[in-house]
């Protein structure tokens, strides 16, 4: 491990010196290994990182299966059988909840855990791209919007910003943008766009079926913009 991330702040907890790690923004898995090198890195502590791979995890196993880019077949067919041959109680889990679409088929998926990871995957891209920790006290939403989030946050991310990031990695495999606000660098806004588009939807919220995983942080929550 690299030195210059040992003994640092957590990005995700905020446990000063208790970092461990170089943690990757972007576990290296979501991408084919020719596509590895120079992904986003921050400093982590070990519980973080341990509850982030677990996350990650379950969705490495089941985004290839929604996935519309060309690569998507071939991590389906290179990591999910071995994945899921680990872990039989993922099997048992996948019933209920929101969907991946793929034409002409859905598949059960557990949206909550799509939520907790880009929160996570939020407070390490804000240390990365913009060089500031978000505050432990700021809320930081992160999932798909419902019909009144995406007509509020869409032009938001259009405005003039005082910095901004945007990246397309492994050929658009995993795609990002985010804007910092002008008078608080702690509010931020981002949109991800994994495996070409994964199609999202939930028959029991008010969210349309989207493609773009979408993420706010601000001072205070956000009731009614992120699906439930």
């Amino acid at each position: 491990m690299s030195k210059r991330f040992k003994g640092k702040t957590c990005v995700y907890c905020g446990l000063e010196n208790g970092s461990t790690t170089g943690d990757h923004v972007f576990a290296r898995e979501f991408l084919p290994v020719e596509h590895r090198a120079h992904l986003p890195q921050v400093p982590a502590c070990e519980h973080c990182n341990a509850n982030k791979a677990k996350l990650e995890h379950y969705l490495l196993t089941l985004l290839p299966f929604g996935g519309n880019h060309l690569e998507s077949a071939r991590l389906l067919t290179a990591n999910v059988p071995r994945r899921l041959a680990k872990n039989v109680k993922l099997h048992r889990q996948l019933a209920g909840g929101r969907s991946i679409l793929q034409h002409p088929m859905a598949l059960p998926f557990e949206g909550r855990k799509l939520s907790d990871l880009f929160m996570l995957i939020t407070r390490g891209m804000v240390a990365y791209a913009f060089d500031v920790q978000i505050p432990q006290g700021y809320s930081v939403n992160a999932g798909i919007l419902t019909e009144r989030g995406e007509e509020i946050t869409r032009p938001l991310l259009a405005m003039k910003a005082n910095d901004r990031a945007i990246a397309s990695l492994a050929d658009g495999l995993i795609e990002y943008e985010g804007a910092q606000a002008f008078d608080n660098p702690f509010l931020t806004i981002w949109r991800y766009q994994l495996y070409g588009g994964v199609l999202f939807a939930d028959e029991n919220s008010k969210a349309r079926a989207t493609k773009n995983i979408w993420a706010i942080s601000a001072p205070e929550p956000l009731p009614g913009l992120f699906a439930g």
